[in-house]
């Protein structure tokens, strides 16, 4: 029998140096991904985290344009909703009989600054959760079975939210998945309006904005019409909020700035701050009673950890800040700031393709034809990402979707100066060309391939 080996306490673990945490996540959780970090340099080994920056081991800090793919709308450990989680911390955490005083608080005040008659929460934890849960109310409502979803779509990755996936890379990896499931270009109406005309769909799901997409707007008047062919059709209209939600796009919901109401919303992500995971799946009294309105269905909505004090009271005082700070407002405001400041770079550099989004949800897609093809055609906003990260200390991604774009998404906090900082970086970075950009990229891999 081999030994066993001592277990890591939680002193010890926040003490690991960044090659031990490295060594670790690679063995334990994912070796593809700790490879790729390690590749670029990039995993380094973060101590503290505040407002829009992170810092690492020797107290430098890094800009951190990502906001947890739109989780830290008001930044890394808001102080407000990290107090507000302590003061809850007395109730029950999990109970079988009652409720904690708080779930039913979070539920109304959900209500309030939602649009329309949305007003009945079902809770839990992650975005996939809601989603699933929205499509369980569909089905259960309707009697129907179909979904239908758009290309270029992301809802999550359990198996529900992985069959209205709209990437087919992930899809197959795991199949197969749900049947009765459709997919359909995002923006285009004759695809939607064809697909519901047998009128067996139960849903049609879709974000408002897509984000791993990579920040795309829909046509103008696309969600209204959506909604009119839904209502036509007897389908549930499902928005996937989860990234956009709370003031992402300069409106505290994104279905705002059309004025459209959907039969189904979920919300997650910056819901909690990142202090907590939270997510709810929220529809009308209508829908929810048809769906779960009886004894034997009722419990179809529970989750164990849905609505724990802790999560319900980082969500309380989230929603208390975003109102009286008119986060929204500001993200608006500093959107339109951002976008400007990256059209103008658009002028300077061939680079940059095109700038596109709302609010705090922009995108900058690169030009990548020319030079490159293939594999490394899709590295260049990778390399433009590193150069960032270490000849700069801006930390930034790629859509998951489509890794031509590189993510602007900062906490809504951000102010003009850091705007122009992280702009002004990019402009330094892309003035060195794709030639200097790849090469000191290979340099920075074949120097970590060399270390290890």
């Amino acid at each position: 029998m081999h030994p066993k080996k001592q277990v890591i306490t939680l002193e010890r673990a926040l003490n690991l140096s960044r090659s031990e945490s490295t060594a670790l996540f690679d063995k334990h959780v994912n070796h593809p991904l700790a490879g790729l970090l390690k590749l670029a340099d990039a995993d380094m080994r973060f101590t503290r985290a505040e407002g829009i920056y992170v810092y690492d081991e020797e107290g430098r800090p890094y800009m951190d344009l990502t906001a947890g793919y739109g989780t830290l709308n008001l930044g890394h450990n808001p102080e407000e909703v990290i107090k507000a989680v302590r003061d809850a911390q007395n109730l029950p955490a999990v109970l079988l009989v009652g409720f904690n005083p708080l779930i039913g608080a979070l539920g109304n005040a959900l209500a309030s600054i939602l649009p329309g008659d949305l007003t009945v929460a079902i809770f839990g934890s992650g975005g996939a959760e809601a989603v699933e849960n929205a499509l369980k109310t569909a089905r259960a409502a309707t009697g129907r079975r179909t979904f239908l979803s758009c290309g270029g779509a992301y809802h999550g990755l359990s198996f529900g939210a992985l069959s209205v996936c709209g990437s087919e890379k992930f899809r197959r990896a795991v199949g197969p998945l749900l049947e009765h499931c459709a997919l359909i270009p995002f923006g285009d109406l004759d695809a939607l309006q064809q697909n519901l005309q047998p009128k067996d769909v139960a849903a049609f799901i879709v974000e408002p904005i897509q984000g791993e997409g990579g920040a795309v707007v829909p046509p103008e008047g696309y969600l209204k019409a959506a909604a009119a062919l839904c209502r036509k059709f007897g389908t549930v209209l499902i928005f996937d909020e989860i990234q956009t939600g709370f003031g992402r796009t300069g409106k505290m919901f994104a279905m705002e700035h059309d004025g459209v109401v959907p039969d189904v919303v979920t919300l997650s992500k910056s819901l909690g701050s990142g202090v907590m995971p939270v997510s709810v799946s929220i529809t009308s009294e209508k829908i929810w009673k048809a769906a779960f309105g009886s004894r034997d269905r009722f419990d179809l909505t529970i989750s164990t950890f849905a609505g724990n004090p802790a999560a319900c009271a980082a969500a309380l005082k989230t929603i208390e800040i975003m109102h009286r700070e008119d986060i929204p407002g500001k993200a608006r405001e500093m959107g339109d700031y951002a976008r400007d400041k990256l059209q103008n770079l658009k002028t300077k550099h061939a680079l940059i393709k095109e700038i596109r989004g709302q609010g705090l949800l922009l995108g900058i897609e690169l030009e990548t034809g020319g030079l490159f093809s293939g594999a490394m055609e899709q590295n260049l906003a990778l390399m433009v990402i590193t150069e960032l990260l270490h000849k700069h200390h801006i930390l930034t991604s790629y859509y998951e979707f489509n890794p031509k774009v590189i993510r602007f998404e900062p906490p809504l906090i951000v102010t003009t100066e850091q705007i122009d900082e992280a702009v002004d970086a990019l402009d330094r970075v892309l003035a060195r060309r794709k030639q200097a950009i790849s090469l000191s990229f290979g340099k920075t891999a074949i120097g970590r391939m060399l270390h290890h």
